[in-house]
């Protein structure tokens, strides 16, 4: 009777495949992380519920903040906090997992965490320090 067009024929099917592929694209750019990290169970980001305690294991976070994760608005703060904390533990920017709150550019956020190579240790000493030059002696 009411056919709101989501369900049915090929827009109906192009719909699910691209939230299947976005899921998908997620979840293995979350378990590269988790590789990255050495997080034990990577294969736990491609499963709804699981992929949340991951995230907060990833940023090593106590298990008590998936509460947080439930209040509204509190929810859009602490998953900044988690993927800034998730990101400094893959020795990126802060920023990246800052990045990911924001709709769209989180898909590029995400990919850059989980599929660029050649992370940097993040730190005070991480930095290079500019050479320094002894005088030699003139006999």
């Amino acid at each position: 009777m009411y056919d709101s067009g989501y369900s049915s024929g090929a827009f109906g099917l192009s719909y699910w495949l691209g939230i299947l592929a976005v899921w998908f694209y997620v979840g293995f750019a979350q378990y590269k992380i988790a590789k990255q990290i050495g997080h034990n169970s990577a294969w736990w980001s491609f499963v709804p519920i699981l992929n949340v305690i991951q995230l907060i294991q990833l940023a090593d976070k106590p298990l008590w903040w998936i509460f947080t994760l439930l209040i509204p608005f509190v929810n859009i703060i602490a998953f900044a906090w988690l993927w800034m904390e998730t990101a400094k533990n893959c020795g990126k920017s802060p920023l990246l997992g800052f990045l990911v709150i924001i709709p769209f550019i989180n898909l590029i956020a995400i990919g850059i965490l989980g599929f660029s190579s050649g992370s940097r240790p993040v730190g005070p000493d991480s930095y290079s320090k500019p050479p320094t030059y002894e005088r030699q002696k003139v006999s």
